[in-house]
C-alpha cells in the first residue's frame, strides 16, 4: 500500500525504531527533533493538462510536513510561515507526540515569478534537539516538482543511519532527499558560463515523498527506479528507490562527506534526474577502438598503410583504447566533473520554466531533441598554429553510423563521406548538418553527433574530432543562421617573421624578408624549405609593403605576436 504526498508513519513503530536504535548504538535518543521533511502545494495539475499551472489569483494551499522524530512529546511547538522573507502566519503545534507527524497549512492566492515559501518549526529554538539544521525548509514557488518513491525498508534504514553522517544535522531518509534537492539547486544556481550568465534559471522542489511496501515498485509498470508510477503526471520528475538498493555497498559508508558516498550526495541520482529532464548522456560523444580486446572498432580509417586509430595521427587517450574523449559534458559525464557544463546549462535553459512534456521519467520522449538545433551554415576557419589560414586545406569528412550492438555505437568506415576545400581564408562551409544525412540519433546502437575531419595541407595530415554540441551551443547563443568557428591544427611551420627558418624573428630574416617582398620566386628558390607566407606578417594573404612596418615591429619585441 503507498502512503501518499509526504510520507507517514505510525507512532509506536517510529518509537519502537528508535529505542532499538539506542541500544544497539549506546546512545541516549534525542529527546527532540522537529523535522521539516516537505512542502506540498495543492491543487496538483497534470503536466499534460491544458491548464497545467496555477494562474494568477488562483488559490494554492501550502501543506507543510513536520515530525518528531525524537522520543518526548512536546508540550507546545511553534511554527512559522514566511514568504519572500515576511512572516506571513504563525501557529502552534499542542502535544507533538513522539514519533508523529503533524501538518500545518497556509493558503496564497499565487503570484506569477520566483518567491519563496519557508516553514520553520520552534523557530525561536525553545527544545534542545538532536538536529537543528532540518527544522525548516525553503522552496522556490514555481520550481519543477520532483516526486520521490521509497520502500519502507530503504526508508527506515536511512532513519537509523543518516545521523551517523557528521555536522550535517541529518536524520532521515526524508533529510537526505532534500539535501539531493539542494545541491541540485546550488549547481543550478552556479552554473555561470558566457550561454547561461544566470546559470540555470529553473529549480525543483521535492513535492511528492510516497512511500510503499518492499517489493511494490514499480507501480504501473516499467522499472522500480525509473518509472515507480508511470500513472501519476503531476510531477514533473519522479525516481523510485526500491529495497535492492541496501544489497551491496551503495549506501553503507556512513560518514563520509564526499561526492562518493552516496549515502550523503548521490551524484548518480541526479544525473538520472537529468535524463528525466531530457538531457543526453555527454560520454556517448566519446570514441572507442576495442576489437584488440574482442570488443568493435569505431575508426576504421586508413591512412595509406596506417590505420588510423592508435597510430601518431589519432594516438590513444587512455586505456589503450579511448580515441576521443567528449568535451561538453558535466553532470551528463564529461571534462567539467560533478557541475553543469556549459552545454547543459544551455539545454537546460533551453526549456526554462517548462514543465514535464512527454515524460517525467527516465527516459522521456524528447530526451536529447536539443541536438537538431544546428545553425544553417557552420563556418569552420583552419590555421596553423599562429593563427594564419591553412589555405587550400583539403578537408575531409568522415560520418559515424551506427554500430547496432553498443549504447552509443558508431563507426567511421575508409570512405570519406564529405570533401571541402578551404578557400583563401581557410575557411569551410560546412551547411547545416555535416553530421549526417538525416537527424543526429543518440542511442543504443547509433549516435552520429560527433565526426571525424581528416586536415591536408602542405604535406601535412591531421585528423581532429569535431562534436555536435559545439553546434548546439552556437544556435542557443543566436546564431541560428550563420555560426563561426576556428580548428587550429600545429604543424612544423615557422613563425610569422621567421624568414630563414632557424626558428627565430631577428636581424638576420631582414634579407631574406627583403628578398621575399621583391620576389617570391627567388625567395622560395633560395629558401626552398621556408614558406613564402613567412613573410605576411598582417595575415592579409600576400607578402608586401603592407608587412613592412609589422616586420620591423616584430624585430624589435623579438618575435611576432
Amino acid at each position: 500500500m503507498a502512503v501518499p504526498m509526504c510520507p507517514r508513519r505510525p507512532a509506536p513503530r517510529l518509537a519502537g525504531l528508535l529505542a532499538a536504535v539506542s541500544a544497539a548504538t549506546g546512545a541516549v535518543a534525542a529527546t527532540y527533533d522537529f523535522d521539516v521533511t516537505c512542502i506540498e502545494r495543492t491543487p496538483r495539475y497534470n503536466y499534460d493538462a491544458t491548464k497545467n499551472n496555477p494562474a494568477p489569483g488562483d488559490l494554492v494551499t501550502f501543506t507543510g510536513h513536520i515530525r518528531n522524530w525524537g522520543d518526548t512529546a512536546g508540550a507546545s511547538v511553534a511554527y512559522r510561515w514566511q514568504l519572500d522573507g515576511v512572516t506571513v502566519a504563525t501557529g502552534t503545534l499542542a502535544n507533538f507526540a513522539a514519533g508523529q507527524e503533524r501538518t500545518v497549512t497556509w493558503q496564497w492566492n499565487w503570484q506569477t515569478g520566483s518567491h519563496y515559501i519557508k516553514l520553520t518549526a520552534d523557530p525561536s529554538s525553545q527544545f534542545t534537539e538532536l538536529s537543528e539544521q532540518n527544522n525548516e525548509r525553503t522552496d522556490r514557488t514555481d520550481s519543477l516538482i520532483v516526486g520521490f518513491w521509497v520502500e519502507q525498508s530503504v526508508y527506515t534504514y536511512f532513519q537509523q543511519h543518516q545521523r551517523e553522517l557528521p555536522g550535517i544535522g541529518s536524520n532521515s531518509w526524508d533529510d537526505w532527499a532534500q539535501r539531493q534537492i539542494a545541491k541540485w539547486n546550488t549547481m543550478c544556481a552556479e552554473a555561470v558560463w558566457p550561454i547561461s550568465p544566470q546559470g540555470v534559471l529553473d529549480r525543483f522542489r521535492l513535492d511528492k515523498i510516497v512511500i510503499v511496501a518492499d517489493g511494490a515498485l514499480p507501480l504501473h509498470g516499467g522499472l522500480p527506479t525509473n518509472n515507480p508510477d508511470l500513472s501519476d503526471k503531476t510531477v514533473d520528475l519522479m525516481w523510485g528507490f526500491p529495497r535492492t538498493l541496501l544489497d551491496g555497498t551503495f549506501y553503507t559508508n556512513h560518514t563520509s562527506l564526499t561526492l562518493d558516498n552516496a549515502f550523503y550526495i548521490e551524484t548518480s541520482l541526479l544525473h538520472e534526474l537529468g535524463h528525466a529532464r531530457y538531457l543526453i548522456d555527454c560520454y556517448g560523444f566519446d570514441t572507442h577502438n576495442t576489437a584488440h580486446s574482442g570488443g568493435h572498432d569505431s575508426v576504421q580509417i586508413w591512412e595509406g598503410p596506417t590505420y588510423v586509430g592508435g597510430s601518431s595521427y589519432m594516438p590513444y587517450v587512455a586505456w589503450g583504447e579511448v580515441l576521443y574523449y567528449n568535451t561538453s559534458g558535466g553532470v551528463m559525464t564529461g571534462p567539467y566533473g560533478f557541475r553543469w557544463s556549459p552545454y547543459e546549462a544551455g539545454a537546460l535553459n533551453r526549456i526554462a520554466g517548462q514543465r514535464a512534456r512527454c515524460g517525467n521519467y527516465n527516459a522521456p520522449c524528447n530526451i536529447g531533441e536539443y541536438l537538431q538545433d544546428l545553425p544553417g551554415h557552420n563556418h569552420m576557419r583552419f590555421t596553423d598554429r599562429y593563427g594564419r589560414p591553412r589555405r587550400a586545406a583539403d578537408i575531409r569528412v568522415y560520418r559515424a553510423v551506427g554500430d547496432g550492438q553498443n549504447w552509443y555505437g558508431k563507426t567511421f568506415d575508409n570512405t570519406p563521406d564529405l570533401l571541402f576545400t578551404a578557400d583563401g581564408d581557410g575557411y569551410v562551409d560546412f551547411g547545416r548538418n555535416p553530421f549526417a544525412a538525416g537527424p543526429i540519433v543518440h542511442t543504443y546502437g547509433t549516435a552520429n553527433g560527433v565526426m571525424i575531419l581528416r586536415i591536408a595541407h602542405q604535406g601535412q595530415i591531421w585528423y581532429r574530432f569535431v562534436e555536435v554540441s559545439d553546434f548546439n551551443q552556437q544556435y542557443w547563443q543566436g546564431n541560428t543562421q550563420d555560426a563561426y568557428y576556428t580548428l587550429s591544427v600545429a604543424g612544423n611551420e615557422k613563425p610569422p617573421g621567421d624568414l630563414n627558418c632557424d626558428g627565430r624573428v631577428d636581424f638576420s630574416d631582414i634579407n631574406p624578408f627583403v628578398m621575399a617582398l621583391v620576389s617570391r620566386a627567388d625567395y622560395e628558390a633560395a629558401y626552398p624549405a621556408c614558406a613564402w607566407l613567412n613573410g605576411d606578417i598582417n595575415g592579409d594573404g600576400a607578402v608586401d609593403f603592407d608587412d613592412i612596418n609589422p616586420f620591423v615591429a616584430c624585430l624589435v619585441a623579438g618575435g611576432c605576436p
